[in-house]
């Protein structure tokens, strides 16, 4: 899928230049954090961005974010979501 078409699924949480390339089968776990991602309060969605999904030796999230005006814990939700993907996309592979 694309940045695109993600972002119609789950409102503006990719940039639209966001570069998605991963294997089809870690795409459930992908589309979990993108609904994740999504559902988090506005106060920490509205200040950060994924700028890329991408494989390298295992999912990566690239973001953007602006971490000061987002509650102290925003970051720390976000690497959550990003954590739990990796190891879904990791038991998959075993």
């Amino acid at each position: 899928m694309t940045a695109d078409e993600l972002n119609e699924l789950y409102g503006a949480i990719i940039a639209p230049t966001a570069a998605v390339s991963v294997p089809e089968p870690w795409m459930p776990a992908i589309q979990d954090a993108l609904a994740a991602f999504r559902d988090l309060p506005t106060d920490v969605r509205a200040f950060f961005i994924v700028t890329g999904i991408r494989d390298n030796d295992g999912l990566v999230f690239d973001v953007g974010a602006v971490p000061h005006l987002m509650p102290p814990d925003g970051l720390k939700r976000i690497a959550e979501i990003v954590e739990a993907a990796q190891a879904a996309v990791k038991g998959s592979l075993h």
